[in-house]
C-alpha cells in the first residue's frame, strides 16, 4: 500500500492535472476544422477528450484511495476550475453556449462514470 502522505501527494497531482486539463479543453473548445476547398467547420474535439481524461483521473484516484469521495478530489477541482472561469481581466473562458455546456456534461459525466460503478 501507500502511505497517506505518498496518496496526498498522487490526488495533488491529479488535481493539478484536473487543472491542466480543463485549461487545454476551454483552449481547444471553439477549434474549427477546415475542409477541402477553404470551407471550416466547427470541432470541438475537446468535449470528447474532457469525458474520457476525467475517466483516466478518476481511475486514477481510484488507485490511491477506495474512498469514492476523496477520489472525487480530482473532478471536483476540475469542476471549480470550471465554475470559476474568470480570468484576471473579467474575461470569460468558457462561453454560455452550447459547447460550454456540452464540456460540463461531458467532463462531469466521464470524471463520475469510475466513481459509480460498484466494486
Amino acid at each position: 500500500g501507500f502511505s497517506k502522505l505518498e496518496a496526498a501527494f498522487g490526488l495533488f497531482w491529479l488535481a493539478l492535472g484536473a487543472i491542466v486539463s480543463l485549461v487545454l479543453e476551454v483552449i481547444y473548445l471553439t477549434a474549427w476544422l477546415s475542409l477541402p476547398g477553404g470551407g471550416a467547420v466547427v470541432f470541438p474535439l475537446s468535449i470528447l477528450i474532457a469525458f474520457l481524461f476525467n475517466q483516466v483521473l478518476s481511475k486514477t484516484a481510484l488507485l490511491w484511495t477506495k474512498n469514492k469521495i476523496v477520489a472525487a478530489i480530482p473532478i471536483m477541482v476540475w469542476l471549480l476550475a470550471f465554475a470559476v472561469n474568470d480570468g484576471v481581466k473579467g474575461d470569460i473562458l468558457v462561453g454560455a453556449d452550447v459547447r460550454g455546456l456540452l464540456l460540463l456534461v461531458a467532463g462531469l459525466a466521464g470524471g463520475s462514470w469510475p466513481l459509480t460503478l460498484k466494486k
